[in-house]
């Protein structure tokens, strides 16, 4: 049998962390992916040794992966961010409600 498990209305099973983190990612991605596009309009064909490497790899599908990446962690971080505001909601409900129930004295 499962155990039912309560939580506290502060509890927001750390979606501020995640947020940060998942958004840093993204951008960070898309930084790189916005670097490998740079190096593919400077280095052309005819270039040689780091260069060419480096315009291989602006060529392949490694950017577009990349690019993919970017925006799924930028969009989970939004996501995450709208479940942080909505949690912040629901706990200043809470302490008014439980402020509302304190007996009178």
């Amino acid at each position: 049998m499962f155990k039912k498990r309560y939580f506290k209305a502060g509890y927001d099973f750390k979606t501020g962390f995640f947020c940060k983190l998942l958004l840093l990612l993204g951008f960070v991605l898309l930084f790189i992916f916005i670097i490998f596009k740079f190096f593919s309009i400077i280095f052309d064909d005819g270039t040689t040794d780091f260069g060419k490497n480096l315009y291989d790899i602006s060529i392949s599908t490694i950017p577009e992966s990349i690019l993919a990446f970017s925006l799924i962690f930028i969009a989970v971080g939004i996501i995450l961010y709208f479940f942080e505001c909505q949690f912040a909601k629901l706990k200043r409900i809470s302490e008014e409600i439980e402020k509302d129930e304190e007996p009178k004295k």
